[in-house]
């Protein structure tokens, strides 16, 4: 039996950090400590990229995560305005836990192989997700990348 409606649900793009002044001088010094040592070693081009990395994360880490509407239809798996079809991804998992719900859809993109999706599960039943994603893809146990458990813990 095809499901036909539309799962529709609202959340953060990530976890807001509270950080502290400490937080942003740390930053801020092992960055130009990674400039400097870079130009006294030659590589003008990775201290500018030392630099534009450190003033990138302090920015990100000022600002507060904005509220995106995902979607889950017959077309794919949409997160803002981008769009997954069901064609581009390979298979999926439902993490139902009490503090940190998400979705990790596996993609055929070399580029992009992981997508997590976060969710509220207060909100949105993870029950109903996993049926209706299971008309279209397999389900398969994985876990989230550890790229982005690595920059959640730095506070990203």
């Amino acid at each position: 039996m095809a499901v036909s409606r539309t799962i529709e649900w609202q959340e953060h793009e990530h976890h807001h950090h509270h950080r502290s002044n400490d937080w942003f001088w740390i930053v801020g010094t092992i960055a130009i400590v990674g400039a400097i040592l870079t130009t006294y070693f030659g590589n003008i081009i990775l201290a500018l990229l030392i630099v534009f990395a450190g003033f990138t994360a302090l920015l990100h880490g000022h600002s507060k995560p904005k509220i995106i509407d995902f979607k889950i239809t017959r077309r794919g798996v949409q997160a803002g305005d981008s769009m997954f079809p069901y064609s581009t991804l390979e298979s999926f998992w439902v993490i139902d836990e009490a503090v940190d719900d998400r979705i990790i859809l596996r993609s055929k993109k070399f580029m992009m192989p992981y997508i997590v999706l976060p969710f509220d599960s207060t909100k949105t039943d993870p029950d109903e997700i996993r049926e209706y994603l299971l008309e279209y893809l397999d389900e398969e146990e994985m876990d989230e990348p550890v790229l982005q458990r690595v920059m959640e813990n730095l506070g990203f």
